[in-house]
């Protein structure tokens, strides 16, 4: 059901700035052909609040058709492993906790080098195929919703935590509020709340379009995640941009309202205000500029396909939102390295996905970067390709 106020400020004043139309879920693979006729699509339109300037999409998809069987396994990907090793070191070092909660954990991608570093950790996860694989891993994993009920439960268990912390799972909730209320329940008094979330001004900056899919809910900046933290009784004290997922940004909140901010806070709010990050006309220019960029991509790789065979490679969530967008039917395959993707289908166009090593028995002549944040790295990987190959995004790009 679409919701009329905003997450951040309860604010009726928004404004649609982009429409998508209706696409398929970005992680909705399709086992084969068969599960073609029971596919589904769903409107996707990102609007912004006029009077706290928070990025949102305001028809959330019940969490259990897009989590139920979760085909994103973080620890498949190399940079996300070495980035989830460095925060280890980060929150021991910044924080020095000896508990730490972390909501939407996926399979164990941080606890795992938490776990070497400090006594306790504990995660929390809503997919049950996902989960498994971290209790596989001797990791302390709950299936569930991370509310005050299971926050209490976690707290009579194992006490209470020095640091609760989420990357990329807050923006996943359609009532963060939830999360806030669960991570003050389960917090010392002088406790952390450490979130990572995608950066609005990566989003603007890049033109990131194409990591506005359903399960992204919400795209914060540091001047409206404070609106929201602010609410519910949480103080911003440190503040950081990261290069994850194109661009995220890293905060660090207290209950403790006498902690002063660092200096980065205030670096962050000033390049905000130089950017207009929270101002409407910015996200309105926004949407035009992807509408745009669309049309290049789609007019230039369909002209290309009359004469030439291309694939994709990454079957992520960008993916999705491309090859949708650009109606590319006529791409042969859609390559990744994830076991939970392998010999699936696309959603929407339903291309077969396969394993980087199909690659070089068909070689196509061009291919398209989907993953265009990890092009470089899947160059490397793929050096003897002779062909081609295609990014769409900062521009697009042939090389």
């Amino acid at each position: 059901m679409s919701r009329t106020d905003c997450r951040g400020c309860d604010s009726n004043n928004l404004v649609k700035f982009l429409d998508l139309g209706k696409m398929p879920l970005a992680g909705g693979f399709l086992s084969g052909v068969g599960a073609v006729k029971n596919e589904k699509l769903y409107p996707l339109s990102i609007y912004v609040c006029q009077d706290c300037g928070l990025i949102q999409i305001l028809d959330p998809i019940n969490p259990e058709i897009l989590f139920q069987d979760y085909s994103f396994s973080s620890s498949t990907i190399g940079p996300l492993v070495q980035h989830f090793e460095n925060y280890a070191v980060w929150l021991y070092e910044k924080l020095s906790p000896e508990f730490v909660v972390e909501f939407g954990c996926n399979d164990g991608i941080l606890l795992k080098p938490l776990a070497r570093l400090i006594p306790k950790t504990c995660g929390v996860d809503v997919s049950e195929n996902i989960t498994q694989m971290a209790r596989g891993d001797g990791l302390d994993v709950i299936t569930g919703y991370f509310d005050e009920t299971l926050a209490e439960s976690i707290k009579q268990r194992l006490g209470e935590a020095d640091v609760v912390t989420g990357s990329n799972a807050f923006a996943h909730n359609d009532k963060p509020e939830i999360i806030l209320q669960a991570a003050k329940k389960i917090l010392k008094a002088d406790g952390y709340l450490s979130l990572e979330v995608m950066y609005a001004g990566d989003l603007l900056e890049k033109v990131q379009w194409d990591t506005l899919y359903h399960e992204h809910l919400t795209f914060y900046c540091l001047t409206t995640i404070e609106v929201l933290l602010k609410r519910y009784g949480f103080k911003i004290v440190e503040a950081e941009r990261t290069p994850m997922h194109g661009g995220s940004l890293r905060i660090v909140a207290t209950k403790n309202s006498d902690k002063k901010p660092s200096k980065s806070v205030a670096e962050i709010k000033s390049y905000e205000k130089k950017k207009s990050l929270a101002d409407p006309k910015t996200w309105i220019d926004f949407g035009q500029n992807v509408s745009r960029k669309i049309d290049v991509v789609r007019y230039t790789l369909e002209k290309l396909s009359k004469n030439s065979r291309i694939w994709g490679y990454g079957a992520a969530g960008k993916a999705t939102l491309w090859i949708n967008a650009c109606e590319m039917n006529y791409l042969e395959a859609m390559v990744d390295a994830s076991p939970l993707r392998e010999g699936k289908l696309m959603p929407g166009t339903h291309t077969p996905i396969v394993f980087p090593k199909e690659l070089k028995t068909n070689p196509p002549d061009y291919i398209f970067v989907t993953a265009w944040n990890y092009a470089d790295l899947i160059r490397s990987k793929e050096n003897w390709f002779k062909g081609v190959w295609v990014t769409p995004l900062p521009f697009m790009r042939f090389f």
